[in-house]
């Protein structure tokens, strides 16, 4: 089955209809919070009630962490490799599966910018709006991206192995993989790539990610949101 079926539109990060995050499986909910935390007391219930809440807002405050740990998420993610680069130094409590260019081609998917930005003076990881040549400037980028892939396919043609040949690649071409996490470390992750400090290609995704989770742990993470994301 095609993968650009099985999600919404609203999922394509970067607009380009090639780029997604997908959250296609789950375990537990805001009764799994409340419920790992009430053990200590031997106890368990099986309706939220006000009080559950106020004690979710309590676990967070507190920085009490472990009860948010019992529960899955898992993503399927199409992002540029540079994305993914950034994305995997996201370790603690995060399990990650990721297509092989040793095993299979690549295809010909490059994320090409709606717009360039210009390089911060004041800040060396950073990017600000500017008035660059846009026009000028992409036809540069892809000429770029189009000689790689050309490349890519004549090494392929003369019997290099897909290991080798992968090298001439950008890292704008898009990867793909399965991002299992639990809510505490999906937390970290947003309150750090859905940040103005962030890099814009990422937060797009970081941002849809939270979205997704939110029909999930509706109560959860709404009181995440309106402690600020703590």
């Amino acid at each position: 089955m095609s993968k650009l079926k099985e999600i919404s539109n609203e999922d394509y990060c970067l607009k380009d209809n090639i780029g997604f995050v997908s959250l296609i499986d789950h375990c537990g909910n805001d009764l799994s919070v409340v419920n790992s935390a009430r053990v200590s007391f031997g106890k368990r219930i099986d309706v939220m009630e006000e009080k559950d809440e106020k004690l979710i807002k309590f676990l967070l405050n507190h920085e009490h962490g472990s009860p948010l740990e019992h529960n899955s998420l898992t993503y399927l993610v199409k992002c540029p490799i540079f994305v993914a680069r950034q994305w995997h130094r996201h370790r603690i409590g995060i399990s990650i599966n990721e297509i092989s260019g040793r095993y299979t081609e690549i295809k010909e998917e490059f994320y090409i910018p709606l717009k360039f930005r210009e390089q911060s003076k004041n800040n060396r990881q950073a990017s600000i709006e500017g008035e660059l040549n846009n026009q000028e400037l992409l036809e540069i980028y892809k000429k770029s991206v189009d000689d790689s892939f050309s490349a890519y396919k004549k090494l392929l043609e003369g019997g290099v192995a897909r290991e080798q040949a992968r090298g001439v690649l950008p890292l704008t071409v898009y990867t793909e993989y399965y991002w299992t996490c639990n809510l505490r470390s999906l937390f970290h992750f947003v309150r750090l790539r859905d940040h103005d400090d962030a890099q814009y290609e990422i937060r797009q995704y970081a941002s849809a990610m939270i979205r997704q989770a939110k029909n999930i742990f509706p109560k959860t993470i709404k009181i995440w949101e309106d402690l600020g994301r703590p």
